[in-house]
């Protein structure tokens, strides 16, 4: 099994490791036009080309209407092309000519751009090509790098803006055709078990039934309730695979922000602290589970395309941050000491704004978005060495979902009527089930976490806000305890929320997660 899953291309000889959880991945590299293309991946990827392009892909192909990069070589140019969602974030920075999947090899002067940097704390993540350093920005969705003796972006004509992405409505049948065709496709193609992260939802539940040989499946699955065994994700996976006679495993998660510095190696600064959970759910499947020679399916964003209206409303540029689709992970603007003169913001909204207007292309753009964080689903595992494919990447599949009409995306009302046509509506078959989120906050009060930099971090964020943030994480009062797990109660929390009440500790949490994403970055 092979698949290039980053590079690095620089002017200077370099040593690094890219095997971050020792699962032998490899590396070269090539030399071009004084450049050093460094690759590194899985299995045997010097050969890993197509019509002579380096290719992201997997399986191998030349498609930038699926998860892609290529890089290829012309006239002493290097050219690196993304697709058309942007699925796998590049960075560059021209005045040092470097270019990398890894933001941290692209920052060599720490200037804050003042609104990459508030828009990071706002959406929790680098948003419109832009970080939250002055000289280290990020490949917007289906452009190119052309790099010789400068970086020259450019950018290609969007395929979702042509008359032909709308003009034709589709069936329900059609897009669970083309995503069976597509998997089934794939199967056929490569060897080895397919592990699928199975929550129980309507994703991974069709992913699971669209693979044909039962007995590759390896299903595994953490809960997110405080009695984890109980959570409806595990329930409901546990059913699945009783169902269809498969291979499962559920999995508990304990002390995931232990992995912050392995978050950071790969992410930097590009999203804030997020995927660490990922990071320890397949360290404590490969306890008992060699991954070698399995690939992964994954169900990345399957949700945002399959129902209708999930967006809210962009009418002016504050309300951009719809598309950020953050769940409250984020810091307001009130704590920031820097200022920011949205014109990152003006410039997207006046550009986007009459086509924003219609559902399914505001969908699209809300994911391009948030790829920069969502990303980790499709990256971790590979860097776990397992190959990733989905067909929710795929633009003919998405084109199909979207133009399903709306009455059947509302509410997902055709996944609902499939599920029941093929025995898998699990939610009538009367299991009992715990369908609160705590997980965040059960781990993280147990979690020894390393204090904000309050002298280093106050230049940027108001200090007192530091102070309590560091307060509010150290120690939970026998009050805020009980405040909180009555918060976590069905319908009482519904009450209490009206009234004002919080998880202070939750809501801490998420601010220090951004916070000491930009500290750790400050000290690279």
């Amino acid at each position: 099994m092979n698949k290039i899953i980053g590079f690095l291309i620089t002017k200077n000889n370099i040593k690094f490791d890219i095997d971050f959880f020792g699962k032998g991945l490899n590396k070269f590299c090539v030399k071009y036009n004084n450049y050093n293309i460094y690759l590194w991946g899985i299995g045997d990827i010097k050969n890993y080309k197509i019509n002579n392009k380096y290719s992201l892909s997997f399986p191998l192909n030349i498609n930038l209407l699926d998860r892609n990069i290529l890089i290829s070589f012309y006239n002493n140019n290097i050219i690196i092309e993304n697709d058309w969602l942007g699925s796998i974030p590049v960075f560059y920075n021209k005045k040092a000519k470097i270019v990398s999947t890894l933001s941290n090899f692209c920052l060599k002067d720490k200037t804050i751009h003042n609104e990459g940097f508030s828009n990071f704390c706002e959406f929790g993540y680098s948003v419109f090509e832009q970080t939250i350093f002055m000289d280290v920005k990020f490949m917007r969705y289906y452009s190119k790098l052309i790099i010789s003796d400068k970086i020259v972006t450019v950018y290609k004509e969007d395929p979702v803006l042509d008359s032909s992405f709308l003009e034709q409505e589709t069936t329900e049948n059609e897009a669970i055709d083309l995503m069976q065709n597509y998997i089934s496709d794939i199967e056929s193609k490569i060897e080895g078990n397919i592990v699928i992260p199975t929550s129980g939802g309507y994703d991974s539940r069709i992913l699971n039934y669209f693979v044909q040989d039962k007995r590759r499946i390896r299903s595994f699955t953490y809960g997110l309730s405080k009695d984890q065994s109980k959570s409806y994700e595990v329930i409901y996976a546990k059913k699945i695979s009783e169902i269809y006679n498969t291979y499962w495993k559920h999995i508990e998660l304990k002390e995931y922000n232990k992995y912050i510095d392995n978050w950071i190696d790969i992410y930097g600064f590009s999203t804030h602290l997020h995927g660490m959970y990922h990071i320890e759910f397949y360290k404590n499947i490969s306890k008992e589970y060699d991954f070698s020679g399995s690939s992964f399916l994954s169900g990345i964003i399957g949700d945002v395309w399959a129902e209708f209206g999930k967006i809210k409303d962009i009418n002016s540029y504050k309300d951009i941050i719809n598309l950020g689709f953050t769940h409250g992970i984020s810091l307001n603007f009130k704590y920031l000491e820097i200022v920011s003169t949205n014109e990152l913001k003006k410039k997207n909204f006046y550009k986007n704004n009459k086509i924003l207007k219609n559902d399914r292309i505001k969908t699209i753009f809300a994911v391009r978005t948030k790829l920069m964080l969502l990303s980790y689903l499709t990256q971790i595992p590979e860097y776990f060495a397992m190959p990733v494919w989905t067909p929710f990447l795929n633009y003919n599949i998405v084109r199909t979902i979207l133009n399903i009409p709306n009455k059947r995306r509302k509410n997902r009302v055709w996944q609902k009527d499939f599920f029941t046509k093929v025995g898998l509506n699990i939610e009538n078959k009367n299991l009992w089930s715990v369908k609160s989120n705590e997980l965040n906050y059960e781990t993280g009060r147990i979690a020894e976490l390393e204090k904000i930099n309050i002298n280093l971090m106050k230049n940027y964020v108001n200090e007192t806000k530091l102070i309590e943030i560091n307060k509010t994480l150290s120690k939970l009062s026998i009050y805020e305890r009980l405040k909180n797990q009555l918060l976590y109660i069905p319908k009482l929390n519904d009450i209490l929320y009206l009234l004002g009440y919080k998880n202070n500790f939750l809501d801490a949490l998420h601010g220090y997660y951004i916070i000491k994403t930009i500290e750790k970055s400050l000290k690279l």
